[in-house]
């Protein structure tokens, strides 16, 4: 197993979740908010995003100037792919898991950090059918926070909030 320590980047996850850590329903996002959708395309512009493939089927293609990882079970795994990016990290400070909930929870323990978008709004119908792992005062220490009262098109509040591993 790939430990904390031996990356040569920063491994972040990046989700937008609910107020119980609801993260999507049939392979989609619950809420689409132009605010939050900037914010990601900003903090992994021109880094490596790690996904799994249900989260790759989702965006129906690569995202552009990023490197795109797929994950599958049949096929690479997150340890696979943490290790060919630190064989490959040159001046890459940063590595991104953008979904879905599995590979949360598979990276949730190597994280170094945490972008999260807590959205206050109602589930839509149907609600959620994947949840964000538990994100542990006691592991995690909010360092930044943006809130926001609503987004231009979305009539809720939400907050974009950075999370460092607390030392050991």
């Amino acid at each position: 197993m790939l430990m904390k320590t031996e990356k040569p980047f920063v491994l972040a996850l990046i989700a937008v979740i609910g107020p119980q850590r609801e993260l999507g329903a049939n392979n989609n996002l619950l809420w689409h908010i132009s605010e939050d959708l900037r914010h990601f395309k900003a903090l992994t512009m021109g880094h490596t995003i790690i996904m799994g493939r249900k989260t790759f089927e989702s965006l129906g293609k690569p995202l552009p100037g990023r490197k795109n990882v797929v994950l599958s079970r049949s096929g690479l795994s997150l340890e696979q792919a943490l290790v060919q990016e630190k064989a490959q990290a040159e001046e890459q400070a940063e590595v991104f898991v953008v979904g879905g909930a599995e590979v949360y929870r598979q990276a949730m323990n190597l994280a170094d950090r945490l972008y999260i978008t807590h959205v206050q709004a109602p589930l839509p119908e149907g609600g959620a059918d994947v949840f964000f792992p538990e994100i542990d005062p006691l592991v995690w220490q909010e360092t930044a926070r943006d809130d926001q009262p609503r987004g231009a098109t979305f009539p809720y509040p939400f907050s974009f909030v950075t999370y460092e591993r607390r030392p050991e």
